[in-house]
């Protein structure tokens, strides 16, 4: 019975890595363009504009990098 359920565990386990994976490629670009903007909005002082624009630019960045990661993915060499 055991021999059964491990073939089963393995595309489950794949996907869920895979699903960890993509979420923490956009969440890191996320945080480290949070991070940056408040960076720039201090140094500049101009509160919302540099915050609001890396936002915009790191959740881009985030979809590059799954975009990335899936084609890698679909097409390993």
């Amino acid at each position: 019975m055991d021999n059964n359920e491990e073939p089963d565990k393995k595309p489950k386990m794949q996907g869920l890595s895979f699903a960890y994976r993509i979420s923490t490629e956009l969440i890191g670009a996320l945080i480290v363009s949070v991070i940056i903007g408040l960076l720039i909005d201090r140094m500049f002082d101009s509160k919302p504009i540099g915050l609001i624009t890396l936002i915009i630019l790191g959740f881009f960045a985030g979809l590059l990098n799954i975009y990335r990661l899936i084609r890698r993915i679909e097409n390993p060499k």
